[in-house]
């Protein structure tokens, strides 16, 4: 794994510190106010980025802060992830059952009608001006406000160069999965795959965002493997979901699932060694 870190300049020629990365990160989360249901799918996904960037950035950072403080942002992170994505999962079920709806009709065309009304009207309850949704959001945006006053608390006057080493840490861990799965893995061991993919790619963007050279290649390359890991989790999920609420359409359109499943897998294993 090959990334030299050097300084990048802003606009008045100073170079791009962690805090003003950081600080980007923050005014993204405080700026989604969710009172736009239509665009509610894109505000979401807008944050649950911006989590996951600040927490690339904590992991980086993790033996400069205090033990206690830095747990505590993690966990309320996690929570706040765990609570925009509830919000967020309609709109992905809708999104996957309209990607493979045409090679569902070939099965059980009875029970797809009952299903598209279940996903379309859970969707609708997001989008109508649901009092849940409004609640959720407005407790998400609360919690937002605490973790971006302990955010704004940390101290980041520390050199740059350590951050690399704790980099390499996540690649490695991504790296030790990766020998240990198939095409036959089990859902559970590619989840942890992806989680690990997930959060050296981002910590691969905050670097090449303080400055690093010779990293477009790969963080396209790591991109499009999280978004290969993130269509295979989203099957995984909506098998589920019609396991339990369509049974006989999960059990006719197995083999459907398993074949695109092994498809993507297959892809993202082969994606993942060109990678360096």
């Amino acid at each position: 794994m090959n990334s030299k870190i050097d300084s990048v300049l802003d606009i008045n020629g100073k170079p791009v510190s962690l805090k003003s990365v950081l600080e980007k990160d923050i005014n993204k989360l405080n700026s989604v106010s969710g009172e736009d249901h239509l665009t509610i799918d894109k505000s979401i996904h807008t944050i649950r980025k911006s989590l996951k960037s600040i927490s690339a950035i904590l992991l980086l950072c993790e033996v400069h802060f205090d033990r206690a403080q830095y747990l505590s942002l993690k966990s309320c992170i996690k929570t706040l992830s765990k609570h925009y994505g509830a919000v967020r999962e309609p709109f992905v079920s809708l999104q996957t059952f309209n990607q493979i709806e045409e090679k569902l009709k070939s099965f059980d065309n009875s029970n797809l009608y009952e299903l598209r009304y279940n996903l379309e009207l859970q969707y609708n309850l997001i989008i109508n001006d649901n009092i849940n949704t409004k609640e959720t959001i407005q407790q998400g945006k609360e919690s937002i406000l605490k973790l971006t006053e302990e955010l704004r608390s940390l101290d980041f006057n520390f050199a740059h160069k350590p951050l690399r080493r704790r980099l390499i840490i996540s690649f490695q861990k991504s790296r030790r999965l990766f020998k240990k799965l198939s095409i036959s893995s089990s859902a559970e061991e590619f989840h942890r795959f992806r989680k690990w993919c997930k959060i050296f790619y981002h910590q691969q963007i905050v670097l090449n965002r303080i400055g690093s050279e010779k990293t477009s290649k790969k963080s396209k390359k790591l991109y499009k493997l999280t978004e290969f890991l993130g269509n295979e989790h989203n099957l995984q999920v909506f098998y589920q979901y019609l396991s339990t609420y369509f049974p006989e359409l999960a059990q006719l359109s197995e083999a459907l699932f398993k074949s695109k499943i092994k498809r993507i897998r297959k892809k993202a294993l082969t994606l993942y060694p060109k990678i360096n």
